[in-house]
């Protein structure tokens, strides 16, 4: 007998994510409908000094010409399962006035949605990240999002993880951020990878519209419904689709849990969780782990977390059963497949 801890919640093969970049309303008309069709949660990417305003960045496609969520529609869009990141004061440099653009921005954003905010997403070019790097972390930002199309590993750096552009078809951006991205738009891009090493794929993009400001950054409806679909297709009931801090939350969840003490007699099992140095912001402490069973089973076993059935089965096959709990330190975890 063993007891594995999940790379994934659920026992899940991969995971997904999708951000939306500045946060425009036109979201909840254009992205909202197809986002509840498949049960996908979005997050959305803030500037904060701009919330509820026209676009105001003068070299922004959008400058004055989409205007930003404001506090209401955020916390509404919570509602739906939505989160809410960092992407500075201004949407400049963060080295110009660091404090405004990371600390403040942060405790603006969180005054505005009434949540802590863990997540940051590097403004336009990525190159001022390594002199803000310690403030990011010293704000309590639990991860940092690039943009240069890669795909994510289950076991990530969470200060330098990235996200694949969900575009109409490139054209020819002013900003190099852009050029590793692919000319024309594939909505199984990055996906199967994804199946195949157990990764995790983080989508960007910035405006839903039928008829799009910027084809090279921008998605249209029909987009992002194949995304979806694909997403679907692919995962055939494997991926494991949440919005950025959930997923970070369980890396660093799983990072600091270990099994202990395994003891076995008969058809009953038993192990003790230790979780060390998990940080403080951390919100959703939930593990999954998969116990394989010798002598195997007839039936789904009970699960006990110190005497109390609150973990949730997700999965009994065979000789292996997948569970998922509130993880907290020194806990006893019992099964039983004897009745």
């Amino acid at each position: 007998m063993s007891v594995e801890i999940c790379r994934w919640k659920h026992g899940l093969a991969f995971a997904y994510s999708i951000t939306y970049d500045e946060g425009f309303a036109g979201l909840i008309d254009h992205a909202l409908p197809i986002h509840q069709k498949y049960g996908v949660p979005g997050h959305l990417v803030m500037v904060a000094g701009q919330l509820g305003q026209l676009r105001d960045v003068p070299s922004s496609t959008y400058h004055n010409l989409r205007r930003h969520l404001s506090p209401r529609q955020l916390r509404e869009l919570i509602q739906e399962g939505w989160s809410v990141g960092d992407h500075s004061m201004t949407h400049g440099d963060l080295n110009v006035d660091t404090h405004s653009e990371i600390i403040l921005s942060k405790n603006l954003i969180e005054e505005a949605i009434g949540q802590t905010v863990t997540v940051f997403h590097l403004p336009g070019a990525d190159f001022s990240f390594a002199p803000a790097a310690r403030y990011l972390e010293e704000a309590g930002f639990l991860a940092v999002f690039f943009a240069d199309d890669r795909l994510n590993s289950y076991d990530p750096d969470l200060f330098a993880l990235s996200r694949t552009l969900l575009y109409v078809v490139e054209g020819q951006p002013t900003c190099p951020l852009y050029s590793p991205f692919p000319r024309a738009y594939d909505p199984y891009h990055r996906l199967h990878e994804a199946l195949d090493t157990g990764g995790w794929v983080v989508d960007i993009t910035h405006a839903v519209e039928p008829e799009p400001l910027a084809l090279w950054k921008d998605t249209t409806p029909d987009i992002l419904d194949a995304r979806f679909d694909c997403l679907r297709r692919v995962g055939n009931g494997r991926e494991w689709a949440a919005e950025p801090e959930e997923i970070v939350d369980y890396v660093l969840t799983r990072r600091a849990a270990s099994v202990l003490d395994v003891e076995t007699e008969g058809n009953h099992l038993r192990f003790r969780l230790e979780l060390a140095g998990i940080p403080g912001p951390v919100k959703c402490r939930e593990i999954s782990v998969t116990a394989r069973l010798s002598t195997g089973a007839s039936r789904i076993p009970t699960v006990l977390i110190d005497g109390e059935a609150t973990a949730t089965v997700d999965g009994f096959l065979g000789d292996a059963v997948t569970f998922t709990w509130q993880a907290s330190c020194g806990q006893f975890v019992e099964l039983d497949w004897s009745g």
